[in-house]
């Protein structure tokens, strides 16, 4: 889609991941075994034909420069279009000099892009978090958006477990969005989750961040959508496959934790829309002649001689012998040695678990364990 423009929100105002992402932002989270948490969103862009693209960052953002690089693993190494990053303050001075120390919200983010939203030919915006676990066909909703002519259209799913961090909907029989509040359902008359994309013109977002800069509002769901609400007509797109937003770290384990399931793998990781990574060759893993392995998901270049059982085990993950690993999250290079004993346990990039540790927490409350510690 050449009139359509991309924007992906990798900034982590309303997210609490603990230890996961103290050195790396939400979207550059490790998930399922091979990916990180953009990868999801870009590939959705991507499949929809949607070949430019800004990655708007607010800080920690190195992991998520060095994973997506130029671009080439989702066909966005182009001389007309491609992936474009967009750090924190690049057009501040010019745009919004309300902007003033750290970002407070998507609108200050938003606000520092306007040149980049400016010069942009494009007609239409897909504005999108980085937080998001879905295949979303966007070309779909772009579409809807065209049809129903709406102002705004925005992706929702049907309401799972009330969060203060998520945003919530009342949607009519004319798929039009009448209510909209964040952290609570309005008495469960909210019936359905926002998702965090949303398509509109870019004059009219560039219209709708100058208001808001204007009024000094800094939260994009609470104060733009809302006063959009009283003036504009906003659609809702039904999304009904898997969909999750990773605001929590229970959110983020259980989201990996559903990719053991088949049926919801085969929800998330469609042959017609693949998710796209980075490319990394590793030799294929290895199982000693004892290890056993249950309803796991393991990558290459593991070497497993323990027992693991409903896991997710990244690249290069050593399992010794006798060591037991159960309803975890192993980040690469983690290492459980001999007898260590780990349930409800999610170790960051380069944990190692000494010999004979037990370690336990619960599913809906993990232990997380912060990048290079030695426990």
């Amino acid at each position: 889609m050449k009139n359509v423009l991309g924007i992906i929100i990798a900034v982590d105002n309303d997210n609490d991941l603990r230890e996961i992402t103290e050195h790396r932002t939400v979207a550059a989270v490790p998930f399922g075994g091979r990916y990180r948490i953009v990868d999801f969103m870009l590939s959705n862009m991507v499949n929809s034909g949607i070949f430019r693209i800004g990655l708007l960052m607010k800080d920690k953002y190195q992991s998520l420069i060095d994973h997506i690089g130029n671009g080439k693993d989702w066909d966005l190494s182009r001389k007309n279009g491609g992936v474009t990053m967009l750090p924190p303050y690049s057009y501040s001075k010019k745009s919004s000099p309300l902007v003033v120390g750290e970002y407070r919200g998507k609108i200050d983010a938003l606000s520092g892009a306007i040149d980049f939203l400016q010069k942009n030919r494009a007609e239409y915006v897909v504005l999108a978090d980085g937080d998001v676990i879905a295949n979303i066909p966007i070309d779909e909703v772009i579409q809807q958006h065209i049809d129903a002519e709406n102002d705004i259209t925005m992706v929702v799913t049907k309401k799972g477990k009330e969060n203060r961090l998520s945003t919530y909907c009342e949607m009519n029989r004319r798929k039009e969005i009448v209510d909209i509040r964040v952290g609570d359902s309005n008495y469960s008359k909210c019936k359905h989750e926002a998702l965090g994309v949303y398509v509109m013109s870019r004059q009219y977002l560039i219209h709708l961040i100058a208001d808001c800069v204007t009024h000094n509002c800094i939260h994009f769901e609470r104060e733009l959508l809302t006063r959009a609400l009283t003036d504009s007509k906003i659609g809702g797109y039904l999304f009904g496959a898997y969909a999750c937003k990773i605001e929590d770290t229970h959110q983020y384990f259980k989201a990996n934790m559903d990719m053991l399931d088949k049926e919801t793998r085969d929800e998330v990781f469609l042959r017609t829309r693949p998710i796209y990574t980075r490319i990394c060759d590793e030799s294929p893993a290895y199982y000693g002649d004892k290890a056993k392995v249950e309803d796991s998901l393991i990558a290459d270049g593991c070497h497993i001689e323990g027992k693991v059982v409903n896991s997710i085990l990244f690249r290069d993950v050593l399992v010794e012998k006798d060591a037991v690993v159960s309803n975890s999250i192993i980040m690469e290079n983690g290492r459980i040695l001999n007898g260590a004993s780990l349930a409800h346990i999610i170790t960051d990039r380069g944990v190692t678990i000494r010999d004979g540790r037990t370690m336990m927490g619960h599913e809906n409350y993990p232990v997380v364990i912060a990048k290079s510690s030695v426990i």
